[in-house]
């Protein structure tokens, strides 16, 4: 392995370490350059697959107690998201799209773990122990990487624990104060079909598109009629190709004026699309519609949802965030937030496309060279953990060592 590829690994990381952590006081510093580090390296959230990642001379179950004791502090977590938020700043584009979900992780054999309550698994549909999360993220521009904004792990046996809908609300309030003038519009899937949320993003003045349910009614020439039969009223007039999780569709599509029994003031438009599964899916928007163009920009936007499915794929298999052991929730939540911040500095190097990018993404090897690759997020995680597997020094020599003054002190 080229020692100048490590090199450049591990400059590339400890300049955005030294972003994220600005302000923390040094033992933070430290400790969060640690666990980025390992995090990346051992391509996994073990803390003892972190603390052996780390190279230290010294007994491995020091640095496993250690980095277990610091985890469970997370007073300055907020502070952490606030730089990492900061370094996102030039990167969001006047009108971002942000795609919002729920995701769960799923720890059906633990015992002692802190909190666990009841959550749905969404590969099995069961009730399992877990812990729920929030999720708010972008897709990069160019390449459609996701680009985590708010994610946060939570569950409903803490203490200051009051609802779902706050958790949820929590997300809309940090993405909104971060987003500032700029209009944004919030992609959902069904779960978010709800009064509430289309209330909510209309006060704010920010748009949405969500997925409906079939139990929902809306209003048409001023009468209640439901999703179903009034999707069927339209046959889709406009065709269109496009590939969704690596499978082609040929749709057709069709849009409806509407509006909600509880927003009577407010213009809206159905978006019903044939081609993608049995029944045709329906979406609803506060955007307007003036032709064809419109209309397929809003499927597209919400094909862009399914991007965040990505990144849950990512944190639990590359990361193998579901196999994580802690005690407490504090320390799995600053494992998940960190590791959701390495997502985003990932996808942004991705979006940049620049030599040392492309040095990584050759260093993973693909198992099929001829199939094409349009999302490198996999690729770009074990190629880091490829080169960094090399490196026998750890993170620790790229610490500013402080030089003591040789002048006595008179005090």
């Amino acid at each position: 392995m080229n020692s100048t590829e490590i090199y450049q690994t591990k400059r590339s990381l400890i300049t955005f370490l030294e972003k994220l952590t600005e302000g923390l006081s040094k033992p933070r510093k430290k400790f969060y350059s640690d666990i980025l580090y390992g995090m990346s390296k051992a391509q996994n959230t073990l803390l003892s697959d972190i603390a052996r990642a780390l190279e230290e001379n010294i007994d491995l179950q020091y640095t496993i107690k250690r980095l277990s004791r610091n985890a469970s502090e997370e007073n300055d977590l907020k502070e952490l998201h606030h730089n990492y938020l900061n370094g996102l700043r030039t990167s969001i584009p006047d009108n971002p799209l942000v795609i919002v979900d729920e995701s769960e992780i799923v720890k059906p054999y633990a015992e002692k773990m802190e909190h666990l309550a009841l959550v749905r698994d969404g590969s099995k549909n069961v009730l399992e122990k877990g812990y729920p999360t929030i999720n708010f993220s972008m897709a990069t521009l160019k390449t459609k990487h996701p680009l985590p904004l708010y994610n946060h792990l939570y569950s409903s046996k803490e203490k200051d624990f009051h609802s779902q809908n706050i958790e949820i609300a929590k997300g809309f309030n940090t993405v909104t104060s971060f987003l500032g003038k700029k209009k944004a519009t919030f992609v959902m899937d069904r779960g978010y079909d709800t009064n509430t949320i289309y209330e909510y993003v209309q006060d704010i003045g920010h748009h949405f598109i969500t997925r409906l349910k079939d139990n929902r009614y809306l209003l048409h020439r001023n009468r209640r009629v439901k999703v179903p039969d009034l999707a069927h009223r339209r046959k889709g007039k406009i065709n269109f190709k496009t590939e969704i999780q690596g499978d082609e569709y040929k749709l057709k599509v069709s849009h409806i004026k509407v509006k909600l029994p509880v927003l009577k003031d407010s213009p809206l438009n159905m978006v019903v699309v044939y081609g993608y599964g049995e029944k045709p899916m329906k979406l609803l928007t506060n955007h307007s519609i003036n032709g064809k163009d419109d209309v397929l920009r809003i499927l597209k936007s919400y094909i862009t949802r399914w991007r965040i499915e990505e990144l849950f794929r990512v944190q639990k298999e590359e990361f193998q965030l579901e196999k994580t052991r802690t005690m407490t929730v504090s320390s799995l939540r600053i494992l998940y937030t960190l590791m959701n911040c390495l997502v985003g500095h990932y996808s942004l190097a991705i979006e940049k496309s620049n030599y040392h990018t492309q040095t990584v993404l050759a260093r993973a090897r693909p198992s099929n060279k001829r199939k094409k690759i349009k999302f490198y997020l996999y690729r770009f995680i074990r190629g880091i953990s490829k080169i960094l597997s090399f490196d026998t020094v750890g993170i620790r020599y790229f610490y500013k060592v402080e030089k003591r003054s040789n002048q006595l002190s008179l005090l």
